[in-house]
């Protein structure tokens, strides 16, 4: 079966879009996350970003706590457990004072894959920000940190 490659990365955004927007280049990177998420460890971006939280933050381990943490809705996290169940990743088990609560708890194989994950893509990033200056990459960071506060102040969410 032949792989399907993304397309070059362009600087100006496709018609339609105006100049000035970064919409098209935060889908690229998106779309270089997921493809790299699938190709080398064979789950969806939420999969990755969920074991990933559950493996730094045990201590947020309720469904909501994890569906607010990773941005997602209640019923995309219901699925990504599923997801990480199934494969052995993670389980659901009660909570210890609410019989209508559950925690969910990495396995020892999640905590490994969730090693290796983070691993790999910090990685990804530090090959990518290598190609900057340390004053660039900086300059990057800062100014992304920006513009996520403000699409989330736009959006009346705290960053």
């Amino acid at each position: 079966m032949k792989s399907l490659s993304p397309p070059p990365v362009t600087v100006q955004p496709p018609d339609g879009i105006p100049s000035g927007s970064l919409l098209h280049l935060l889908g690229r990177i998106f779309q270089e996350l997921t493809y790299r998420s699938i190709r080398n460890w064979g789950l969806q971006p939420n999969v990755c970003i969920v074991l990933a939280h559950l493996h730094v933050k045990p201590e947020n381990a309720e469904p909501a706590e994890i569906a607010q943490a990773a941005r997602l809705p209640r019923q995309t996290t219901t699925f990504v457990l599923d997801t990480l169940e199934k494969q052995g990743l993670a389980l659901r088990k009660p909570h210890p004072s609410d019989r209508r609560r559950k925690i969910v708890h990495l396995t020892p194989k999640g905590h490994r894959q969730a090693t290796k994950v983070i691993q790999d893509m910090v990685a990804l990033e530090q090959t990518a920000l290598s190609k900057l200056t340390a004053r660039e990459a900086a300059a990057v960071r800062d100014l992304l940190v920006r513009y996520a506060v403000a699409i989330c102040a736009q959006n009346n969410h705290q960053p």
